[in-house]
C-alpha cells in the first residue's frame, strides 16, 4: 500500500528536504518571495511528490502573519479557511454513502428530501439528482449566503427551504454554473442519511478516521488553534497597484448554514493528507480507508464538458474541477471566503499535488504563480493562458453581445464604444471587498476564440465567453458561472 511519508501521530508534521519536486529551502524561498510580491500577509504552500519505493512524500513551508492587527506568525499547524475546497470533502461524504449502497449518483434529491423544491422549476424539483448537484448543472442558485438562519443544528435544513425560493439560474443539465447552493443541498442529503449534522459527519467519517487533528468547521473549534483572519484590498479596485495594500476583513467566517460548500478550516499538513487520498486509492496517510478506490477515481473523471466557456478549464468531475494544463491530466479546486484564498492542483499521472493556502484576496493570483513555478519543477508544461489579440470586435459579433446580463449579486452591461468597439460595465460584487467600485473596461477578443477583460486589480486577463442554452437563453460565462441576458 502506498502511503504518504508523514508522521501519522500528527499529520500536520511534514518531513522536509526529501521530495523529488523541490528542496525545502527552495520551497521556503518561493513562499517568502511570493507573499512580498503579491502583498499577502500570510500563507502556506505544500507539495506531494513521489519518493523512493513508490511512497508519496509531503513537504510544506509557511511564512508571514495570521493577522496584520496582531502580528502573530503563521506556524506549521495554522488553520486557513479553504473555502470551496470544502465541497470536495462534502463530495467524499456522499461517495461514502454510495460505497455503502445508501445512495446513488442518479438518486433524485426529492427521494431523500421530499420537501425539496425550486420555485418555478418543476424539472429541477422533480428530477435533480445527486450527480447534478456535484457537477454544478442543477441550476440551483449559487451565490445566496443568508445570515438569518442562525447557528442551530437545523441551519442546513433551513437553507434547503431558503434556496428553494430562488428561481433556477439555468435549466437542469446545464449550462454549467457554479453553485454553492447545490452543495448545501448535498450536505442536507448527507445529514438525513447519516442521522447527524454535516459538521459531525465530516469529523466522524473523514477527519477522525484519517487522523486529521487540524480540520474543523465551527469557530469555537477553530479558535482553539492558530487561525488566520482574512485580509481584503484596502484601495479601490479600479486602482492598478501591485501589490495593493490590504486590511483585515470585517468578517471572519461565513454563516454556518453554508458549511457543506465552504466552511472547512485546515492546516497545510492536513490538506496535503486529504489530497493524498486521491493519489493512494482512497486511503489516508495513516492507512485508514476513507472511500473506495473506484469512487476516488470516479470523482476525477470528466462528467461535464466546460470547453465552450474558455481555455482555462476542460470540464468538471464529481466535485473536482478539471483545469486545462494542455496534455497533462489534472484536477483541482479553488476556495474563497472572507479575505482568504486557497488552491489545490493535482497531476495524477505524476503523483504530484500542489496546495497553496493564503489569508488575502490577492492569494488567488499568488497561488496561480506558485503553482505554475512548482508545476514546472515537476516537468509540467505551462498552463494555457488567455491571450488578447488586439483586433476590434465586428458589428455582427457586437450585436450578439450588447445588452444587460444579470443574476443574484451580478450585474454586467455590454455597450458600444471604447478601443475595441465594446465596453463592459461591471458592478462590484461581494468578492470585490469594501473598496469595490463600478468598472468600465474594453472587451477584447482572445486568440483562442473567446473574449476577455483586463481588470486593473489583477495581473492576468479575465476570460469571458458568450453561450446559449438548449432553451435559447443567452449567457455571459465568467469564472465558471453564467449570467443570463435580460435585456
Amino acid at each position: 500500500m502506498n502511503k504518504v511519508d508523514m508522521n501519522t501521530a500528527d499529520t500536520n508534521t511534514v518531513k522536509h528536504g526529501q521530495t523529488t519536486l523541490i528542496g525545502h529551502d527552495a520551497l521556503q524561498e518561493l513562499i517568502d518571495q511570493a507573499i512580498k510580491d503579491y502583498g499577502v500577509p500570510g500563507a502556506a504552500v505544500g507539495v506531494l511528490a513521489p519518493a523512493q519505493e513508490g511512497t508519496l512524500h509531503a513537504d510544506a513551508a509557511w511564512s508571514g502573519v495570521i493577522n496584520q492587527a496582531t502580528g502573530y506568525p503563521v506556524i506549521e499547524g495554522t488553520l486557513f479557511q479553504i473555502g470551496s475546497i470544502s465541497k470536495i470533502w462534502t463530495t467524499v461524504l456522499a461517495m461514502q454513502l454510495i460505497d455503502e449502497g445508501l445512495l446513488a449518483l442518479d438518486t433524485r434529491v426529492k427521494d431523500v428530501l421530499p420537501d425539496f423544491r425550486i420555485v418555478g422549476s418543476p424539472e429541477t424539483t422533480e428530477h435533480c439528482t445527486i450527480r447534478d448537484l456535484m457537477c454544478h448543472v442543477s441550476g440551483i442558485e449559487g451565490d445566496a449566503f443568508p445570515d438569518t438562519l442562525g447557528r442551530g443544528d437545523d441551519c442546513v435544513a433551513k437553507y434547503v427551504e431558503y434556496i428553494g425560493r430562488f428561481p433556477a439560474r439555468t435549466p437542469l443539465g446545464g449550462p454549467l454554473s457554479y453553485s454553492n447552493g447545490a452543495f448545501v443541498v448535498l450536505g442536507r442529503v448527507i445529514e438525513v442519511l447519516r442521522g447527524m449534522v454535516w459538521d459531525e459527519a465530516l469529523r466522524k467519517c473523514i477527519a477522525g478516521p484519517a487522523g486529521f487533528g487540524h480540520v474543523w468547521t465551527l469557530p469555537e473549534d477553530v479558535l482553539r488553534y492558530s487561525a488566520c483572519l482574512g485580509h481584503q484590498r484596502a484601495v479601490a479596485i479600479d486602482q492598478k497597484i501591485f501589490p495593493a495594500p490590504v486590511q483585515p476583513a470585517e468578517l471572519w467566517h461565513l454563516p454556518r448554514c453554508t458549511g457543506p460548500c465552504g466552511q472547512v478550516s485546515a492546516s497545510i499538513g492536513d490538506v496535503l493528507g486529504f489530497v493524498s487520498i486521491f493519489l493512494d486509492g482512497g486511503v489516508a496517510p495513516n492507512g485508514a480507508r476513507i472511500m473506495s478506490a473506484d469512487s476516488a477515481v470516479l470523482m476525477t473523471r470528466e462528467q461535464v464538458n466546460l470547453r465552450e466557456q474558455g481555455v482555462q478549464n476542460n470540464g468538471w468531475g464529481l466535485g473536482w474541477q478539471l483545469p486545462n494544463w494542455g496534455s497533462e491530466p489534472a484536477f483541482g479546486h479553488g476556495g474563497a471566503t472572507e479575505g482568504q484564498r486557497a488552491n489545490v492542483v493535482v497531476f495524477p499521472r505524476r503523483r504530484t499535488a500542489i496546495v497553496v493556502l493564503t489569508n488575502a484576496d490577492a492569494g488567488t493570483q499568488m497561488a496561480a504563480h506558485a503553482t505554475s513555478v512548482l508545476a514546472a519543477r515537476a516537468g509540467v508544461a505551462p498552463r494555457p493562458t488567455v491571450q488578447l489579440d488586439g483586433a476590434p470586435i465586428g458589428a455582427e459579433d457586437a450585436a450578439a453581445i450588447l445588452g444587460t446580463y444579470e443574476r443574484l449579486g451580478e450585474h454586467m452591461e455590454f455597450k458600444a464604444g471604447g478601443p475595441t468597439g465594446v465596453l463592459a460595465v461591471i458592478e462590484p460584487d461581494e468578492d470585490d471587498g469594501p473598496y469595490g467600485v463600478q468598472l468600465t473596461l474594453p472587451l477584447h477578443r482572445t486568440t483562442q476564440g473567446f473574449y476577455a477583460i483586463q481588470r486593473p486589480d489583477e495581473r492576468d486577463p479575465t476570460e469571458i465567453a458568450f453561450i446559449s442554452s438548449s432553451h435559447g437563453t443567452r449567457y455571459v460565462a465568467a469564472g465558471h458561472r453564467v449570467t443570463p441576458k435580460i435585456a
